[in-house]
């Protein structure tokens, strides 16, 4: 409870809205001091909103030429927020793999990563079947090494790589030495919150998502490893993908737009 109240004090307000979706021993195992520059550090941009968009153009050239925008469109609003209430379930799907789509192509485009992925700014322009997206000027850029490594950890899980899953699971003790065989320990919990590599029908929900890293912590608390920093700005894109996608209550396919991104 004290680190909770620690943690609201001094997390900038842009994230305190994620805060309650983390789990305390998250505190155990980060970088403070380079998390809490590189978090001000993004509430500095966050007052900018002519260089959000800049980058939102970016991102809307770098989706048209993925051959994304037909499903993806950029706006500077969205007309309403996303009404999950009056969309069949076959529509829900066609909003999920969007959703996903944009979430990977996030991870593999030059640019910045969006953090915010929650409802409120995503919409469904059911006429030309489009998911509309409103950037928000919560954004970050992360180190051209943790990006190398993120993907290195989907292309070891998705594709059953063991050497890129090797150099994605080092994200999990980053500048620190933890006790022997950590690195086989946090594979396995990665692929417990993951679920089948080979499922095509996957169905989110925040409760999982928590409970999950809340035991990769723990492990890594108990081991005494260190998160790379990056990866607390990761968990809040996270926190607003899946509440977005459990909001939708559907099975979804992410290898498939995985793959996508990654170009095959």
């Amino acid at each position: 409870m004290i680190a909770a109240t620690w943690a609201a004090r001094l997390a900038p307000e842009p994230f305190r809205d994620f805060l309650p979706y983390a789990s305390p021993s998250a505190l155990q195992v980060i970088h403070a001091p380079q998390v809490l520059k590189r978090a001000l550090e993004v509430t500095q941009r966050f007052s900018q909103p002519s260089e959000r968009d800049r980058h939102a153009q970016a991102l809307e050239a770098s989706l048209a030429a993925a051959g994304l925008s037909a499903d993806i469109g950029i706006v500077k609003e969205v007309p309403a927020q996303l009404d999950v209430a009056a969309l069949d379930d076959v529509t829900r799907r066609s909003v999920g793999q969007r959703v996903l789509a944009l979430y990977f192509h996030l991870l593999h485009w030059s640019g910045p990563l969006f953090l915010d992925l929650r409802p409120r700014h995503l919409a469904w322009c059911a006429e030309r079947r489009q998911l509309l997206f409103r950037p928000s000027s919560l954004w970050c850029r992360p180190d051209a090494e943790f990006m190398g490594r993120l993907r290195a950890l989907y292309t070891g899980f998705y594709q059953d790589d063991a050497a890129a899953l090797e150099q994605g699971t080092e994200l999990y003790f980053w500048r620190s030495k933890p006790t022997a065989g950590f690195p086989q320990r946090i594979k396995q919990l990665l692929r417990a919150h993951f679920g089948p590599a080979e499922a095509d029908s996957v169905k989110f929900s925040i409760a999982h998502f928590r409970a999950t890293f809340d035991a990769i912590f723990k492990e890594a608390a108990s081991s005494g490893a260190r998160l790379h920093p990056d990866l607390a700005f990761l968990g809040v894109e996270l926190v607003g993908l899946y509440l977005t996608l459990e909001s939708l209550g559907v099975p979804l396919d992410v290898r498939r737009e995985f793959e996508r991104a990654h170009g095959r």
